[in-house]
């Protein structure tokens, strides 16, 4: 399978996944199921990609914003990042519906910032935890 194929397999998935989270958010075995399906597919298919290009000279690329971009240089590498994006934004997502649930907060809140999540992880984390310390007067997120 190529890079493209496992790009638009990647994408199609995580984007069916979010359809159950936004429904049912507060639903135990809807999160559970997607833990135990989609990110934990996502994640293995990075492991997968991880290891097939990894170079361990690259390393010190990491810390520099330039050597950062030549690791972002070939098409596997992006796919990489990518899928690393659409694990943890997904991640991210569930753990939000099960703190939500916890504090008993508004579902139609809660569903909009999802979408914030899906599209950009950090900003509709943030967006959470500013909606949270509001509802609840409090920040904290276990």
């Amino acid at each position: 399978m190529n890079a493209n194929q496992i790009f638009s397999i990647a994408n199609s998935l995580a984007l069916i996944s979010w359809i159950p989270l936004f429904i049912a958010p507060f639903n135990r075995k809807v999160r559970n199921v997607l833990i135990g399906s989609t990110v934990t597919f996502l994640s293995a298919t990075y492991a997968a990609l991880f290891i097939q290009t990894f170079d361990a000279s690259a390393l010190e690329s990491f810390s520099t914003l330039d050597g950062l971009m030549t690791l972002f240089s070939s098409k596997e590498a992006v796919l990489i990042g990518w899928m690393h994006y659409l694990a943890f934004d997904l991640l991210v997502g569930i753990s939000i519906a099960r703190n939500a649930k916890k504090h008993e907060l508004n579902p139609w809140i809660v569903r909009p910032i999802f979408l914030f999540t899906f599209m950009a992880g950090p900003l509709g984390f943030l967006l959470y935890a500013v909606y949270k310390t509001i509802a609840t007067k409090k920040y904290s997120f276990e």
